[in-house]
């Protein structure tokens, strides 16, 4: 066996791409996946046998905030959404901020989504310098969208914020730029324009938060209501808003944002014109469905948006509205509020629709010939069905990137998403046979 070679072997191997294998295997060479399929038909040689337990890409959190990590648990969220939002500006604008303080709530949201299985991440950022230097440090690969916000008495800041957000990431080829306008409320329509125009030239990917609250509506529509006041109330406002007179969806189609490398956020509150919109321009949509839970907000239409042939994954949002960072407990979660949803679909959306929202699903989010190694393990507690994963609690006992093995120790015995990082995580080999 040549070296740098060896084979993960289990009861299961779901690729995501193909059907699940029984009793398969994962030939990894190197930092890449060489080979898949029944084990017994792989080539022998060192080999990680985890038994009962499925092998599945690693997940992919396509939206996040993970300098937002220190605040779990201290801004609950509620269904006055303008109200929390203020709450959180609050939190994180009238407090002092330093590298130090941002790099380490960037600590504890890397190490919480590792320790869950996460290894790629679509993570928005308003400090790209200090974000990016944490997010190369670590193994974790994807986008992180600066974010550009741009209204009333902070559009002087367009240029700088534009800038800011495709600060260069050096030395890390997991990661790449891109540009986040923040939401319709909090970026004006010619700096829309601008953002769409910068991410054209740069060919850089695009994420907005869209259709995300009720209030967005008349908002775009009147600059009125809970939105437009919270931007009274911080300072934001002057009377030089422009008033779009259309729906969010519609504002950021008329500004080029809508595109085949766009993100919308959320997407809580479209439409079917919405849903039509957003399927003719190929974005794909980021549902957060603990997130979406927390706010009360009405069902998703995540089912309406994949009839449609919209790509719809999952992510987290941050800790300031999510129990966790782990893709696989919205996995669960979804389960069990829909469980006459394929299980199959489910974990398409936590992995490949993922990777491929970001751009890089050609390199990640299944098990293939050719792409990285990057693997999550999951304890098959019960029953003969691979899907039995979703409806169990047990966090993954094994996490792989690039190849490289990560012994997953949960802290206190607790879910890997219970608002810290486990001090027990490291990465290293494990040990072959």
């Amino acid at each position: 066996m040549a070296a740098g070679k060896m084979m993960l072997k289990a009861r299961f191997v779901a690729p995501v791409d193909g059907p699940v294998i029984e009793n398969g295997g994962v030939m990894i060479r190197e930092a890449t996946i060489e080979a898949v399929g029944p084990a017994d038909m792989l080539p022998n040689g060192p080999t990680v046998d985890f038994g009962q337990a499925v092998i599945c890409p690693g997940f992919v959190n396509a939206h996040t905030h993970l300098e937002f990590s220190q605040l779990a648990g201290a801004i609950p969220p509620s269904s006055d959404f303008a109200g929390w939002l203020g709450r959180l500006t609050a939190a994180v604008v009238d407090t002092a901020v330093s590298r130090e303080t941002v790099q380490a709530a960037m600590a504890v949201g890397i190490a919480q989504s590792l320790s869950s299985g996460v290894t790629t991440v679509g993570d928005i950022t308003r400090y790209p310098q200090w974000t990016r230097e944490a997010l190369a440090a670590s193994p974790l690969g994807g986008v992180s969208f600066g974010e550009v916000i741009a209204i009333g008495r902070t559009r002087a800041l367009l240029s700088e914020r534009l800038d800011a957000a495709v600060f260069p990431i050096k030395g890390n080829g997991r990661l790449r730029s891109g540009i986040a306008p923040h939401s319709p409320y909090t970026v004006e329509p010619e700096a829309m324009r601008a953002c769409a125009a910068h991410a054209l030239r740069i060919d850089a990917p695009l994420c907005i938060h869209l259709l995300e609250s009720a209030d967005e509506d008349s908002f775009t529509k009147s600059a009125s209501g809970a939105l437009a006041e919270h931007l009274r109330r911080v300072g934001a406002w002057d009377e030089s808003i422009p008033i779009s007179s259309c729906g969010p969806v519609e504002l950021a189609l008329a500004t080029g944002l809508l595109t085949p490398r766009t993100i919308i956020a959320h997407g809580n509150y479209a439409t079917a014109e919405d849903i039509e919109r957003i399927a003719q321009c190929r974005c794909s949509v980021a549902y957060c469905p603990r997130t979406h839970q927390a706010f009360g907000h009405p069902p998703h239409p995540f089912r309406a948006m994949l009839a449609a042939g919209i790509n719809v994954c999952v992510g987290t949002d941050s800790l300031a509205s999510n129990p966790g960072l782990s893709v696989l407990d919205e996995l669960r979660w979804l389960r069990r509020t829909y469980p006459e949803f394929p299980a199959g679909q489910l974990l398409l959306m936590g992995t490949l629709a993922g990777a491929k929202a970001l751009g890089c699903g050609e390199v990640v989010g299944s098990i293939s010939t050719g792409k990285r190694a990057d693997l999550a393990v999951l304890p098959l507690e019960s029953g003969d069905s691979w899907e039995s994963v979703l409806d169990s609690s047990a966090p993954p006992v094994a996490v792989y990137l690039a190849g490289m093995g990560q012994s997953v120790e949960v802290a206190d015995g607790g879910p890997p998403d219970s608002g810290r990082a486990s001090a027990a995580t490291g990465l290293h080999r494990p040990s072959r046979r």
